[in-house]
């Protein structure tokens, strides 16, 4: 290092020159380069060198790039880790000039050999003699270095030469911070005006490929690209897909997939962090298959990925800048954009899923035959579909916005009658009510109420759904038109016709044959079967209409149980089943009609064989259900306990088979007139026997259910009130 030396004669007044030369390089340079450019040369004329350079720091302080030299020089060499060049990080983290001598003839030495090795290839320059650093330090912060060599002979530069390039390089340093700033608000002005255009078209249009065009425009227009490509996760099928390429303004690869893994893209977007790539074709991550196809060269690559919420949408890819490499800068600036495009893209998706799913949503409920309307947790109507506005004769804007309460009363104001349904619909969440309306309108509506839950199960609303049942009642009407001409237009003929058989049984029209009595009863069995059915139909009806009269008497369990029994043990000997009872000792007393007691058992038992396995066995069990406000429930088996056990004592009976089971969507209708379940073969039965034994249980004042698990058998019970 030199010692301080004296001032030549004039030096002051040159020294003065220089500076007022530097400041009006400052005063007069319009970008960044010029005013690099003006203050270089005007450091070269007052150290009186043959070359310098200004290398600058990046944002971090670890990254150095040579921005310019003297001589000019059209490439500079690529950016570098301060920690690579000792020399430099020395003057950085000392903030002091340096200087070597004769750097030709120091070779021996340690610092002239690494100034040798690592600052002269930056200069292009072998022949220096002489070098000079100077710190360029801004707001205490040191933003670059100087760097100044002679060629021509060795030089020391004297105490006042380093102090007045000193007092210029700091007047440097804080012009190059304020255009720093000044181009930076430029960048962040075009670039914010860019990520505004794209926000406005994300927001203006449906139309999601004119959306990506626009993305890619602008972003190859900032960035001064030649290509660039939009890819999008398809997260089905986990490939990235490019959905908009833009060369030259020209759209291309639309659709095309780049695999799990492949590419600079998934590194990318694997890792969530941008690649610079100068050198695309020496990058082993490379996916030229793409480029390949096209016949397109890739020289230089910056990919970012765009992150929403932690996950990965899809990349951003850039092609062979027009000037120069891609550089971190680049890099930082383009992964701030990304974001923001990326929150702008998926917000877009997102919309056009909702309208999607919207759209669909209101064509469903504009298509369907029932009514619909959605209300919120207050109650309150938020959509209707024209078949709500229909069938309750209002205006679809006389509903939404009101309370479902006001759709109700109104209705109730305008029904004939109400009643409540007894097709209860097992999703339901309130009665199933039945209005009968004017005859003007001549129509029938049901109305139940179903939840409507998030995913987590959360319930957020409820559907109030109206169905016409004007043809389901026009059917019924006519099916029971049809029962009544059985009962009253069958029955006597019938009879007569049982009667007619009887007679020519007993011999009344003359003898008969063995063969021809066998024939005989077989038609007698037939009948009676017949007018059993019709009789039974002719009591549902009866019972339905509250028209049955019962002939309550005193009752002993086990006289009804053995009367049920001996009725139908041949047809289960015939069968191979095995009839079993089971209840204890001194159950109470009933009073209850024998006879529809005894047939309600009768069919229970009747089925119970029918749909056992040959070799199988019936139980036909009783016992008393102590009261509600008792805890426990006596001896009774689990299946057999009540629902809903209603005050006072209860007597249970129960039947339970090992035959096949009945499915759990045929529970709700099994007691309905000729409700059937089906077991995978023909069905057996006319469907009214489970339908008369409701009818008399709940005539009495009692219960019936059934539990069954499909594969498992059946148990029907049955609960009637004990009187005091």
């Amino acid at each position: 290092m030199s010692e301080t030396g004296s001032a030549r004669p004039g030096e002051g007044d040159l020294r003065t020159t220089a500076l007022l030369q530097l400041t009006a390089a400052i005063e007069t340079a319009t970008t960044l380069d010029e005013l690099l450019m003006l203050g270089l040369n005007e450091f070269t004329h007052l150290l009186e060198v043959s070359d310098g350079g200004v290398i600058l720091l990046d944002e971090a302080g670890t990254t150095a790039s040579l921005v310019i030299t003297i001589p000019l020089r059209t490439s500079l060499p690529p950016a570098f880790l301060i920690t690579e060049t000792t020399f430099l990080w020395r003057v950085i983290a000392n903030r002091e000039a340096m200087q070597v001598g004769d750097v030709a003839l120091a070779l021996g030495a340690a610092d002239a050999a690494a100034a040798t090795r690592q600052i002269l290839p930056l200069l292009n320059a072998e022949q220096i003699h002489s070098l000079l650093f100077l710190p360029l330090v801004a707001q205490d912060r040191v933003i670059g270095v100087l760097v100044f060599g002679n060629r021509t002979v060795p030089r020391q530069f004297d105490e006042h030469e380093v102090a007045q390039a000193r007092l210029m390089a700091g007047q440097f340093a804080a012009a190059i911070t304020s255009f720093r700033i000044a181009e930076e608000a430029l960048r962040r002005t075009a670039e914010l005006a860019t990520l505004n255009e794209i926000a406005n078209t994300v927001t203006s249009s449906l139309n999601s490929r004119e959306i990506y065009h626009l993305v890619m425009e602008k972003i190859n227009t900032y960035f001064c690209v030649d290509a660039g490509s939009l890819l999008m996760l398809d997260e089905e099928s986990n490939d990235l897909v490019f959905v908009m390429t833009l060369e030259a303004g020209e759209e291309k690869l639309f659709g095309v997939r780049v695999p799990y893994g492949q590419g600079i893209v998934w590194s990318v977007a694997s890792s969530q962090h941008y690649a610079v790539v100068n050198d695309a074709q020496a990058d082993p991550r490379f996916f030229r298959e793409v480029s390949d196809a096209l016949g397109y060269t890739v020289q230089t690559i910056l990919c970012v990925p765009m992150v929403v919420k932690g996950r990965t949408i899809g990349v951003i890819e850039l092609l062979n800048k027009l000037e120069g490499p891609f550089t971190e800068e680049e890099a930082t600036r383009l992964m701030r954009m990304a974001a923001t495009i990326g929150i702008a893209l998926e917000n877009a998706r997102l919309f056009q899923t909702v309208t999607t799913v919207r759209d669909r949503f209101e064509a469903i409920l504009n298509s369907t035959n029932d009514g619909i309307l959605m209300v919120d947790m207050r109650g309150i109507i938020m959509t209707a579909n024209p078949r709500a506005a229909q069938l309750l004769d209002r205006h679809r804007n006389e509903l939404i916005g009101h309370t479902l309460d006001q759709v109700r009363n109104d209705l109730h104001s305008r029904a004939v009658s109400v009643s409540l349904s007894s097709r209860l619909p097992h999703e339901a969440t309130s009665e199933v009510l039945e209005f009968e309306l004017p005859a003007l309108q001549g129509r029938f509506l049901r109305h139940y109420m179903l939840p409507v839950r998030e995913t987590s199960g959360t319930e957020i609303g409820q559907l109030a759904l109206f169905q016409d049942i004007s043809q389901e009642r026009a059917l019924d009407q006519l099916r029971d038109d049809y029962v009544g001409m059985l009962v009253h237009d069958l029955r006597a003929p019938l009879t007569a016709i049982i009667n007619g058989i009887l007679m020519v049984q007993r011999g009344l029209g003359g003898p008969t044959t063995e063969q021809q009595q066998e024939l005989l009863s077989i038609a007698h069995e037939g009948s009676q079967a017949m007018l059993a059915m019709i009789n039974t139909l002719l009591d549902i009806s009866r019972m339905e209409q509250g028209h049955m009269n019962l002939n309550r008497e005193p009752l002993s369990p086990y006289a009804v149980i053995d009367q049920a029994l001996d009725r139908l043990r041949v047809s289960a000997q015939s069968q191979n089943i095995q009839l079993k009872q089971h209840f204890g000792a001194g159950l109470p007393l009933l009073e209850a009609d024998r006879e529809k007691l005894v047939r309600v058992l009768q069919n229970l038992l009747d089925n119970a064989i029918k749909f056992s396995p040959s070799g199988g066995e019936v139980v036909l069990g009783a016992g008393v259900m102590p009261t509600a406000s008792r805890e426990d429930q006596g001896t009774l088996p689990p299946d057999v306990r009540m629902p809903d056990p209603g005050p006072g004592e209860h007597l249970i009976f129960w039947v339970r088979d090992q035959g096949p089971g009945i499915a759990a969507q045929y529970h709700a209708r099994i007691f309905d007139k000729f409700g059937q379940a089906h077991h995978g073969q023909r069905m057996r039965g006319s469907g009214l026997g489970l339908t008369f034994c409701k009818l008399a249980v709940e005539a009495h004042g009692g219960q019936i259910w059934l539990h069954s698990i499909e594969g498992h058998g059946s148990t029907f019970a049955l609960a009637l009130p004990v009187s005091a």
